[in-house]
Parts: C-alpha cells; sequence; structure tokens
C-alpha cells in the first residue's frame, strides 16, 4: 500500500535520513524503534508530505505521491496521521473537531457529519466528551479525539508519530488499548513509539533505526531477541530492562 524508497532528507548540512526504503502492506503494523534523534519522526513527516525529501519517492498503491502538489494532496486524503501534540483545534469541541475535514474537506451535510463525528468518538470510548473543548479533557483523551479526527477521513493508513511521548504514564495505557483495537480490526498503521510492550505485541514488523538508516528489519522477535548488530543490542537491552 505505501512503499519508501530511497528517501533522503537533509537541513543543511545535516543528513537527518539516508537512503530509507520499506514498503507497508494493506493491514500490516509497521512500528518504527530507535534512539532520539534518529531520524523517525522526519521520516513520518516526509512520508505525508509535511517535509519533502531532498531525494527518493513516496508511493500510494503504486502511485507516486511525492513531488506534486496533486500526489501530497491525494495522499493526505488517503492516509491519516497522529501527531504526538494532538494539534486538535482549541475552539472547536471534541466533535467539532473531528467532524471539521468532513464538511469542509468532504463537504458532507452537517447532520450526516455529526452521525459520523458521535460514532467516531463512540469507538474512542469518548461519545460523551462530543460537548467538550480541548481544554477541558485530559491528554489522553485529547489524544483519542485526534485518532478519532484521523479516522473519520476513511483512510486507507493511519500514521502516528509518538502519539503517547506527550501524556503522563496513566494514560498511555487509554491510547495504546485504541490503537491495539484499530490494529486488530485490520488497519494498516505506521507508528513511532517507544512503547516496548506494544510493539511487541502489535507489530507486524519493526524497523529499528538510527542515524537516518534502517539498521534492521523483522518481527519483534527478531529484533528484541535476536538483534543483529551491537547498536540494536544495546538499545534494546535499555529499554527492556
Amino acid at each position: 500500500m505505501i512503499e519508501v524508497r530511497d528517501v533522503h532528507k537533509w537541513f543543511g548540512d545535516l543528513h537527518v535520513i539516508r537512503g530509507v526504503s520499506f514498503e507497508v502492506r494493506k493491514g500490516e503494523v509497521v512500528v518504527i524503534i530507535g534512539p532520539s534523534g534518529s531520524g523517525k519522526s522526519t521520516l513520518l513527516r516526509c512520508i505525508n508530505g509535511l517535509v519533502e525529501p531532498d531525494r527518493g519517492e513516496v508511493f500510494l498503491d503504486g502511485s507516486r505521491v511525492t513531488g506534486t502538489r496533486k500526489g501530497i494532496e491525494n495522499l493526505r486524503a488517503q492516509v491519516g496521521m497522529v501527531f504526538q501534540s494532538f494539534n486538535l483545534f482549541i475552539h472547536l469541541t471534541a466533535l467539532g473537531n473531528v467532524t471539521l475535514g468532513l464538511t469542509k474537506v468532504q463537504g458532507m451535510p452537517s447532520e450526516k457529519a455529526r452521525e459520523v463525528g458521535l460514532r467516531l468518538l463512540e469507538k474512542v470510548g469518548l461519545r460523551d466528551k462530543a460537548a467538550s473543548y480541548p481544554a477541558q479533557l485530559s491528554g489522553g483523551q485529547q489524544q483519542r479525539v485526534a485518532i478519532a479526527r484521523a479516522l473519520a477521513m476513511d483512510p486507507k493508513a493511519v500514521l502516528f508519530d509518538e502519539p503517547t511521548s506527550a501524556l503522563d504514564p496513566e494514560l498511555i495505557g487509554e491510547v495504546l488499548e485504541v490503537m491495539t483495537r484499530l490494529a486488530q480490526e485490520g488497519m494498516t498503521m505506521v507508528v513511532v513509539s517507544h512503547e516496548m510492550g506494544f510493539v511487541r505485541s502489535v507489530a507486524s514488523k519493526v524497523l529499528f533505526m538510527a542515524d537516518g538508516q534502517i539498521l534492521e528489519a523483522g518481527t519483534a522477535r527478531d529484533v528484541f531477541e535476536n538483534p543483529k548488530h551491537d547498536r540494536i543490542r544495546e538499545f534494546v537491552s535499555k529499554v527492556l530492562t
């Protein structure tokens, strides 16, 4: 469904992404792990067009989406994204945040959009918070609203950029529970995460990234129990201790 082919990104003299290539098949949960500063979030932003690669290409269903405004618009219409900082509109209610794209982008009638929005808020356990504003919600609740907003466009896939990193520890579980349920339902997902329990239980494929490169790709068992690189062994020994 998604193919990343030899993507490079520089910020000035800093070579942040160094020839990264991988594929995401329909229904897969691909999780990118690695130390901070390894380029994981930048890679995700290259995939959805928030950052333009300096070299390389991204394909969606076999069609190239990098390099043209139409391609990026096509990708964003079909691939949702959930950010670590929620990015909700503070002047809109939870329901308003979820339905905004439906009414403004898809032109859906307000009443129909409301029905869809309430169904999605129920899916993430927040139907009773439909009239609440972001300031009235916990961080975990705000992130679940952000997930519902991403799902509102009926995406083929969803990208998650460290969705729990801004949350207090006691709120992380409620977000991971929603993500786990989406994975079990067959949603195609690309996730940057430091939550290793989630990675081990949900990932179809794990990509270990360091210094802008993918050093290893495999199942969670392969990467955690039989890593091939010393850099990965060092990382795994620390995060699983």
